[in-house]
């Protein structure tokens, strides 16, 4: 009974797997290009405060 269950289990298993593995990558990769793109703009916004025309 329990080899009958077992390759549906194992299919089941491999699919949650490589859903929660994608699932993993894909937040890694949004948490990457979020610093990235947080850095770029705080550059941008010292850039303009240092090297623009300060008002007086």
């Amino acid at each position: 009974m329990l080899s009958w269950f077992l390759p549906g289990g194992a299919v089941v298993v491999g699919a949650l797997g490589q859903f929660m593995l994608a699932l993993v990558l894909l937040m890694v990769a949004f948490g990457v290009w979020l610093r990235l793109w947080r850095s770029r703009k705080k550059r941008r916004a010292m850039g303009r405060a240092a090297g623009g025309h300060t008002p007086r």
